[in-house]
């Protein structure tokens, strides 16, 4: 059982696109359990960083992957947020605290007789979805869901705020069965890939039967999972997590669309 709160120290610190920062920190407190029985891609866990008078902020980050005693996280400066515009100021070494284990990681939502698994996201909402996938497609033959698709479908304004995008890459160039999309609401002169919102994109990337889990902007999310219920897919075939805007209702036109460019999708209820 993870400590309510134990000590944790800084061992990679970047930015990795505009504003998206890549934070990596080691369990350091010796009563603490190796990570990988504990933590995945999807939980939340509290992260407390001191502020510049030294007093400790909590914020909720959701964990992109774990390996050994590491969690990494990816996550947006937020300017003038409370916590992010100095946490990015934090380097290698510095310490953090980690508190608890909250909800459950994305391997845990998605069911096993599931034939393929969809992944639509928002800005960092990307970083436990990558780790997702790359857990998934490095499991085991025979392991329950192995072998099925994944895509994934990831929204962002400029190509300045992809990131990961050559790991993203490396991914789908070492398995076949994973393919990703990203797709900008502002795109610049030259731009040869998607543009929009991702709620445009869903009927070319959806699977009957498929596993849809949603990750970011709540407008994103709510809008989404209307659409898709709207499109015939079961309520268990759906699951999310909500960065911000959590109290938006669905855009009925967004919705119609959705409902439009999915059509029914069959044998989910």
């Amino acid at each position: 059982m993870t400590p309510e709160i134990v000590g944790a120290r800084i061992v990679e610190q970047r930015e990795v696109a505009r504003a998206t920062w890549w934070l990596v920190v080691e369990i350091d407190a010796p009563e603490a359990p190796e990570v990988p029985e504990g933590f995945g891609p999807g939980h939340v866990v509290a992260l407390y960083v001191p502020d510049p008078e030294g007093k400790w902020i909590r914020h909720p980050y959701t964990v992109s992957w774990s390996e050994g005693r590491r969690l990494a996280f990816l996550y947006r400066v937020i300017r003038g947020g409370r916590t992010t515009p100095f946490m990015s100021l934090m380097g290698a070494g510095e310490t953090v605290r980690l508190g608890g284990r909250f909800g459950l990681p994305i391997s845990a939502l998605v069911p096993d007789d599931a034939p393929a698994v969809v992944c639509v996201s928002t800005g960092s909402g990307i970083g436990p979805l990558h780790g997702y996938a790359r857990e998934a497609l490095a499991a085991a033959h025979g392991t329950p869901g192995a072998g099925r698709p994944i895509t994934l479908l990831a929204g962002f304004r400029e190509a300045v705020d992809i990131p990961q995008g050559p790991a993203l890459d490396a991914l789908a160039a070492s398995h076949p069965r994973f393919t990703w999309h990203p797709t900008l609401t502002r795109p610049a002169p030259g731009w040869t890939g998607r543009a929009g919102r991702v709620s445009a994109h869903l009927g070319s990337v959806a699977t009957a039967d498929a596993h849809w889990h949603l990750v970011g902007n709540g407008a994103m999310v709510i809008d989404v999972r209307a659409g898709l219920l709207g499109a015939g897919v079961a309520p268990e075939r759906i699951t999310t997590e909500t960065y911000f805007n959590r109290g938006t209702s669905p855009d009925p036109r967004v919705v119609e669309a959705i409902v439009a460019g999915i059509g029914k999708v069959r044998g989910g209820g």
